[in-house]
């Protein structure tokens, strides 16, 4: 019986997938290098999620054939390493599209209508309330928000995340925009430069990969560039947005508020100045996490490996050249 390691537990549905194919499922005791490193000796196939997978891991799987990740990004997988020992990556692209893009609307709105301050405030002046109407206090603490309809939203990366968000932002009667240059055909205005998009962006969503060409995309330059009543959601990877200089950004008023999802070290350091900093709100990679979203990504992390092991090359393999299993 072929052993599938899982890194993190995945959804029951792609649990349940594997052993209904034979295949023997254990989860890590834990994410790090030394604990993973032996579990994986006798795995053939190891399911990541947001944890790391080093080299020195994915040597010690002297079994390994397939890293299935469960979701789409793989900054998280050494893809070079897997590709040099013969080992296929593969990835499931679009199962939480509608997830983050339902997350970055979630948290526009929240931060354009000022509810995270509303609420602050009422909790902290209840015993103040009284004789007082609520759009009076509304309007003596300055908490009356904008719509979003008519203000501009760039997406930071055209995929499928991007062309869901665009479609749920344009319901909102916003103009949409965006940046991509991989992206063809796009029904909506894709600019060339970034910089021409700083200035005119009221919102700005990064929904792009991490990569080398990526990494520090915004920095102070970039944010003293933007409107002071911009606001960006990062439901993507940290390491797009200098969190350093953004948390400078927003704690003088340069920008008006943020949403992070993703940081440059996850779980963040206590000391990320991004906790301490003003109208921003911070959570814990949910945004495509939803359990809908869960379970369509177990599932297609799932097959991913039962297609390998039938010989057939899974969906949305990164490294196709390694080729599929050879085994009956």
């Amino acid at each position: 019986m072929k052993k599938v390691l899982l890194s993190e537990k995945i959804d029951d549905a792609g649990i349940n997938l594997l052993k209904d194919n034979g295949f023997e499922v254990k989860i890590a005791a834990n994410t790090d290098a030394l604990t993973m490193a032996k579990e994986i000796e006798d795995a053939y196939a190891v399911i990541m999620r947001s944890s790391e997978l080093p080299a020195e891991v994915i040597d010690a799987g002297k079994q390994l054939k397939i890293i299935s990740r469960n979701g789409t990004g793989i900054n998280n997988v050494n893809v070079d390493e897997a590709t040099k020992k013969g080992i296929l990556v593969a990835k499931v692209n679009g199962a939480n599209a509608f997830s983050v893009a339902e997350y970055v609307i979630t948290t526009m709105l929240m931060l354009s209508r000022k509810l995270m301050h509303t609420d602050k405030l009422l909790h902290e002046k209840q015993n103040k309330l009284t004789g007082m109407s609520l759009p009076g206090f509304s309007t003596k603490y300055n908490l009356n928000g904008n719509e979003l309809a008519g203000k501009t939203l760039a997406i930071l990366g055209y995929g499928k995340i991007g062309q869901q968000l665009a479609l749920l932002a344009k319901a909102f009667n916003m103009n949409v925009i965006g940046y991509d240059p991989y992206a063809k055909n796009a029904d909506i205005k894709l600019y060339d430069n970034l910089n021409k998009i700083w200035p005119i962006a009221d919102f700005i969503s990064i929904n792009m990969p991490l990569t080398p060409e990526t990494k520090d995309t915004i920095t102070a330059k970039e944010l003293k560039s933007m409107k002071n009543s911009a606001f960006v959601i990062n439901s993507a990877r940290g390491g797009i947005i200098n969190e350093n200089d953004l948390a400078t950004a927003l704690n003088n008023d340069e920008i008006a508020g943020a949403a992070i999802d993703a940081f440059s070290s996850e779980p963040p350091k206590p000391n990320n100045p991004l906790f301490n900093s003003k109208n921003t709100i911070i959570t814990s990679h949910v945004a495509g996490t939803t359990k809908e979203a869960n379970r369509r990504l177990g599932l297609g992390a799932a097959q991913a490996v039962i297609d390998f092991s039938n010989g057939k090359m899974p969906e949305f393999p990164v490294n196709p050249e390694v080729g599929v299993s050879k085994e009956d």
